[in-house]
């Protein structure tokens, strides 16, 4: 955790997503100077006292708009929302879970990760709170598998499976035994890395969905902000 409370984590996304995610955050800082002009926002004339106070009040209204996911204008900040969205999707946000524990938080990759098939990486610097709440919900919704592959490992110590098998699950009606098992308890395994990924998607749709709306404002001569 560093110095503002944030806990650094890596997305392993797949190829294209960092060009999606960089783009639309660029959309959102061109978003971000259409609301600067707003009249509210002006200093012009004011004195030193009066513009302070203006300055400080956009900061403010700045704060309120990313805290509201109205305004995604960093990686962090976009990310954070599409979390949020991802936990409420899989009907996990409102849920209080137990603490997590701290072999959970390991930085290590979990049993059944399946975070091979991805390629590229984004650092994310996410809330403790919020990474908590994510390390909890999939810890303790995969729990059992995660114990039955631990208890899988120690049957079969001499077979190590492959990490693009893992990926590809669409193969696995062409496999038997251990592995086919192996592979069955994996996907019953919802890993961080999948809530990071799923984050930015979810971020990335909110953004686009986002400026889609402030269009159809401008074509119908409604103010943005």
């Amino acid at each position: 955790m560093d110095k503002l409370g944030k806990h650094p984590v890596t997305a392993k996304v797949s190829d294209g997503t960092r060009e999606r995610l960089t783009a639309e955050v660029k959309a959102q800082k061109e978003y971000r100077l259409v609301l600067a002009e707003d009249e509210r926002w002006d200093v012009s004339g004011l004195r030193r006292v009066e513009a302070a106070q203006v300055r400080a009040a956009w900061r403010q209204e700045l704060a309120r708009l990313r805290q509201a996911g109205e305004l995604l204008d960093t990686i962090d900040v976009l990310a954070m929302h599409g979390i949020e969205l991802e936990l409420r999707a899989r009907g996990w946000w409102d849920r209080r879970w137990p603490a997590v524990p701290e072999e959970a938080m390991d930085p290590g990759r979990w049993p059944g990760s399946r975070d091979g098939g991805y390629p590229k990486m984004v650092p994310l610097r996410v809330p403790q709170p919020l990474a908590r709440r994510v390390y909890a919900a999939c810890w303790h919704t995969s729990a059992q598998p995660i114990a039955a592959l631990r208890d899988w490992r120690d049957r079969h110590p001499g077979i190590v499976p492959p990490r693009w098998l893992v990926s590809e699950y669409g193969g696995r009606g062409k496999l038997s035994g251990p592995l086919r098992e192996y592979l069955d308890l994996a996907f019953q395994v919802t890993t961080v890395g999948d809530v990071w990924r799923g984050g930015l998607e979810r971020g990335i749709k909110a953004g686009a969905t986002l400026r889609q709306q402030v269009a159809n404002q401008k074509s119908a001569g409604q103010s943005p902000v």
